[in-house]
């Protein structure tokens, strides 16, 4: 059985909170009568354990969710970029001395760094190519070559948009919840010690059948003597 070492609720680690509720659950009906718990304080003892468990799974679903939708993202722009300094290497030997075309496909100076400015360069390259096509200007690099750096780039961008999105819905998700649940969990340990305290003393070795710490007779008396001062 968990020993609890205090009962600052507020500063529980999920693991300590779920420790809490498991046993809570277990033991909360057997000692309803004897403590005249109020049955709606019993029924949440009964139940907070399974919502709590449930908070946490969403919780590891949400996360889970957020690091494939990154690691996509990495694969796609991984692919994005190589076959974009491909096609670039290629203009490059292709068409060596002129510079011109060269500097409309930015494809002269080194690659950047930052995400950000590579889609920028791969954009660039993109709309280079479309208008060398509208004006009929003859551009020696196969279309298929430049379709497939185009399928690449849009299949970046839309998982890119995907987070964003996801971004914005944060604030409102599952993590919120989490922390309102357990603030209002909080609340309710709160209160059923107190009623628990009516009727045993702090150094009750039965308070951590309700998921509490009990204190030792030197806590109890130094407490005691607080409240006398």
């Amino acid at each position: 059985m968990a020993i609890f070492k205090d009962n600052y609720f507020t500063n529980d680690s999920y693991e300590l909170r779920t420790s809490r509720l498991e046993i809570l659950k277990n033991y909360i009906e057997y000692w309803a009568a004897p403590l005249a718990i109020p049955r709606t304080l019993v029924e949440w003892g009964l139940n907070a354990n399974d919502k709590w468990q449930n908070s946490l799974l969403i919780s590891q679903s949400k996360k889970n969710q957020t690091e494939n939708i990154y690691r996509d993202l990495r694969d796609a722009d991984e692919k994005t970029f190589k076959y974009y300094l491909k096609l670039k290497r290629l203009l490059r030997s292709t068409i060596p001395d002129d510079k011109t075309v060269l500097r409309q496909f930015g494809v002269l100076d080194q690659f950047p760094r930052s995400r950000q400015e590579k889609i920028k360069k791969v954009e660039k390259f993109l709309k280079a190519f479309q208008r060398s096509i509208e004006n009929n200007e003859s551009i020696q690099i196969p279309q298929n070559f430049v379709s497939k750096l185009e399928k690449l780039f849009f299949e970046s961008q839309n998982i890119a948009e995907k987070i964003a999105l996801l971004k914005m819905e944060k604030p409102k998700g599952s993590s919120s919840r989490q922390m309102e649940l357990f603030k209002e969990d909080s609340k309710k340990l709160r209160s059923l010690l107190s009623w628990a305290l009516m009727t045993w003393e702090p150094d009750q070795a039965y308070l951590v059948q309700l998921g509490f710490a009990v204190k030792t007779k030197k806590e109890k008396e130094d407490s005691n003597e607080e409240e006398d001062n």
